[in-house]
């Protein structure tokens, strides 16, 4: 049996075929899917607000400078970025162009500043970017008003308070009614979605490893089988020792993809790399056993099983998300309405036990999924057992 499994494992390393699918598409397609979502992560992060300001002497003479400077400092939190004009006109000129979304001067010394903004949407309908950077500018200049006059009034009543630093900072801070919290184990990130849905792809497509070493064994499909089948050891030990050969080298490739994914595309993991090396070997396990079953089909050449490998591997890739934005929506949807079917999914299993890692700070649904995986792998290795049961030859 340790015989079987060495040359079965030789032969499976120098047939370079059976890596096409198995290991190279798997890095090929993360590499197209880095360059594809480069900007999917970032798309919806703040930009700051294009904003026009006067600035003539009245401009420079105003406190109000002085906070829109500070609002627009380089930085994590810059909220503003500005554009000087030196004349209303021009200024003006651009808000009208689209240029800016909004305009501050100040009409005079010691007055209040001004806003310029142009009209809003007139659907009401839906909030657009233009809207939403409208309504920032008008809480910029509100809070500069409304803390003016605040400070206006301390003055006026308490003359003394304003040598009291901790009382004005009490008067002017809003406070933070709100508190971050993070319900899950990383930040969340739209694009290793797919990546995970490559990985129930690339799973599946490592069963033609599986296929290959099956149809060895049988002796109407391959000479060696033949030979096999007439030595001294029997079916069961033989497929026993093809099976693991063939499971050694697909968690290989799967492992190969993933440290492609994670070092050179740069994909996170969540500090989990070690847990889904694991997982990686309960996904090439239900590889080997859906290889096994269409290995062991009776009357279907290796080329013809190849084939339907390929369909199935791609229809299940489709329900698990990984052809875009629509059909990760439509995964989401049979999620949804259908969980038991889309449960039976090896591809969106494999899928969402990265997910689990992701994103649980537990590994209760992680173990729950690999225990999913490993039911699926015994009865697809017992529907492969059946037909290989099945199977007698006249002659050899």
């Amino acid at each position: 049996m340790g015989v079987i499994f060495r040359d079965t494992l030789r032969a499976l390393v120098r047939t370079r075929a059976l890596y096409i699918w198995s290991l190279i598409f798997p890095i090929v397609l993360s590499t197209m899917f880095m360059f594809m979502f480069a900007n999917l992560d970032g798309e919806r992060a703040f930009d700051p607000v294009p904003t026009g300001i006067v600035a003539d002497e009245a401009w420079d003479a105003s406190p109000f400078a002085a906070v829109v400077d500070d609002l627009a400092a380089p930085g994590d939190d810059q909220l503003l970025a500005v554009r000087s004009f030196p004349s209303a006109e021009e200024a003006r000129s651009a808000l009208t162009a689209g240029e800016v979304a909004g305009v501050f001067a100040v009409p005079e010394a010691g007055a209040a500043p001004e806003l310029w903004v142009a009209p809003g949407s007139e659907t009401g309908a839906t909030l657009g970017a233009d809207d939403v950077n409208r309504t920032i500018l008008e809480t910029v200049a509100d809070t500069y008003v409304r803390d003016a006059d605040l400070l206006a009034a301390v003055a006026a009543e308490d003359p003394a308070a304003l040598a009291d630093p901790g009382r004005l900072e009490a008067a002017f801070s809003a406070g933070n009614g709100t508190e971050e919290t993070s319900l899950t184990h990383a930040s969340p990130k739209e694009s290793v979605r797919y990546y995970y849905a490559l990985f129930g792809m690339a799973a599946l497509f490592g069963a033609q490893i599986a296929v290959f070493a099956v149809c060895q064994t049988q002796p109407n499909l391959s000479p060696l089988g033949a030979r096999r089948a007439l030595g001294a050891v029997g079916r069961t030990r033989t497929l026993l020792a093809t099976l693991a050969a063939c499971w050694l080298v697909s968690w290989a490739c799967l492992v190969a993809a993933f440290l492609y994914v994670r070092f050179v595309v740069g994909v996170d993991f969540a500090g989990r790399e070690l847990w889904c090396v694991a997982g990686l070997a309960a996904a090439a396990l239900v590889a080997c056993a859906l290889g096994t079953a269409l290995g062991a089909l009776p009357k279907i050449d290796f080329g013809s099983k190849t084939g339907i490998l390929t369909g199935v591997a791609c229809l299940l890739s489709l329900f698990a998300g990984l052809y875009g934005e629509p059909c990760m929506e439509l995964a989401d949807t049979v999620a949804r309405q259908f969980p038991v079917l889309s449960g039976l999914n090896p591809a969106k299993a494999i899928a969402d036990m990265f997910y689990s890692l992701y994103y649980y700070d537990g590994l209760d649904v992680f173990a729950a999924k690999v225990a999913v995986l490993g039911l699926m792998a015994a009865v697809l290795f017992a529907v492969g057992a059946l037909f290989m049961r099945r199977q007698r030859y006249a002659s050899l």
